[in-house]
């Protein structure tokens, strides 16, 4: 099987030759410029053989266009950029974001880092683009001042969301125009240690909607990331979300795998505990590789990482994960 039949057939629950490998980590002082992204992470995706790449640019690349001046860039290795200053204080800040363009600032930096790394992965290498969910970039905008608004404000807020929603679908249908051909749809407050399931419904559910509906149609490949713990796995089972697989944190939170595949048919793309690949040691590595393919018989998933890998995780620990699977 060559990579993009192999990761198909593993979305449609079929048997492959071998499990489907996919691995992503941030490349923080790389990803200031495209060039720099791209060359990252082409080299990342032909060290370790991946059958699937998820572009991981910086994890403020969406809201730096809205939050100019309040984010400070280390420049490190391994320290990520973070808001020093909420760019959403007020309520009635939400009223004030300007709809973006994608083909300009981060977001058209973005576009062109996923045209290089089109242009330079390994013929038939699918490519994700990661795109984050309304309310998620709501909250990297105002922090959690974004809960409090949403229960006394909601108002502002859902005029600041249908902005927010509108920026992202524009920008997603042009990842797909650029050379990407998925979508990473990462949702961070999709958790009852933020909210309550009916305020994800109101808040969150309705406009990841108007997002993943915009690009349903154009999409190979469309992923939902719930993030964190104690998430609402059940939008994995819901059939108005227009998506191929679903990643979670398995190790950290509910569902395991084996109770997942009770859950939905959709296919996983998880698996590998993050916090394993960075301490390691190889064989530990190894062995979950062994349990993820005992637990899912190889079928139905792609062995990924269940949150993005750390930074400082050993070069031997990511090669012991191609090498169980080859």
């Amino acid at each position: 099987m060559d990579k993009r039949s192999r990761v198909q057939a593993a979305l449609r629950g079929e048997r492959t030759d071998r499990v489907p490998l996919s691995l992503w980590r941030h490349f923080h002082r790389q990803d200031r410029t495209a060039d720099g992204l791209a060359a990252a992470t082409l080299a990342f995706a032909q060290q370790y053989d991946l059958d699937l790449i998820k572009l991981t640019p910086s994890g403020l690349y969406a809201v730096e266009d809205w939050a100019q001046g309040c984010i400070t860039y280390p420049g490190t290795e391994h320290d990520p950029p973070f808001l020093h200053t909420a760019a959403v204080q007020a309520p009635t800040d939400w009223r004030r974001l300007p709809v973006l363009a994608p083909g300009t600032g981060a977001l058209g930096r973005e576009l062109e880092a996923i045209r290089q790394v089109a242009l330079g992965s390994q013929r038939g290498t699918l490519l994700l683009m990661t795109i984050f969910s309304p309310l998620t970039l709501a909250y990297k905008l105002s922090g959690q001042a974004v809960i409090q608004h949403l229960r006394q404000h909601a108002h502002d807020l859902h005029s600041g969301l249908q902005t927010i929603a509108q920026t992202a679908a524009a920008f997603a249908e042009a990842a797909l125009r650029a050379g990407a051909d998925g979508l990473f749809f990462a949702t961070q407050l999709a958790s009852r240690q933020w909210m309550t399931p009916a305020e994800y419904l109101e808040f969150g559910q309705r406009y990841d909607l108007l997002v993943l509906d915009s690009v349903a149609a154009g999409s190979q490949m469309t992923v939902l990331h719930l993030h964190g713990r104690e998430v609402f796995f059940d939008l994995a089972c819901d059939e108005r979300y227009p998506i191929d697989a679903i990643s979670w944190h398995n190790e950290e939170t509910q569902p395991d795998l084996q109770r997942a595949r009770r859950l939905t048919p959709r296919a996983f793309i998880t698996g590998l505990d993050r916090e394993l690949l960075g301490r390691g040691p190889a064989p530990a590595v190894r062995a979950q590789v062994g349990e993820v393919l005992s637990q899912t018989e190889g079928r139905g998933v792609i062995l990924a990482p269940s949150c993005v890998i750390p930074t400082s995780a050993p070069p031997e620990h990511l090669a012991a994960v191609r090498d169980a699977v080859v």
